[in-house]
């Protein structure tokens, strides 16, 4: 994969809460969230969250096998499909681990 491919996985904008999930695809997948509004800063004291999941270029390539993805496009319609709305971090999580596919969660607060 010589280019990076980014889109829009999920985003919810309403008068108290944000949410914007992006997916960055080069020879890595990085899956960015970022939350924020009042009801955030109620839950967490503050007014944004942001975390990521990254699986690196060997896990990464393990996916694509796993899943018989050849090219972006592929790549970037599975996700969409499996992996759509405000839970599609934690399916992601759910998905790595069914198939011993190694990520890293961080959290920035």
């Amino acid at each position: 994969m010589k280019n990076k491919l980014v889109f829009e996985l999920y985003c919810l904008e309403t008068e108290h809460l944000n949410i914007v999930i992006t997916v960055s695809i080069d020879s890595k997948i990085i899956i960015y969230g970022c939350e924020h509004g009042s009801i955030i800063k109620e839950i967490t004291g503050d007014f944004d969250y942001e975390y990521y999941l990254e699986i690196n270029k060997i896990n990464t390539i393990k996916f694509k096998l796993l899943k018989r993805l050849t090219s972006f496009n592929d790549l970037k319609e599975f996700f969409i499909k499996k992996f759509s709305g405000e839970d599609g971090v934690q399916k992601v999580k759910k998905f790595c681990s069914r198939n011993f596919i190694k990520y890293e969660f961080n959290v920035w607060r």
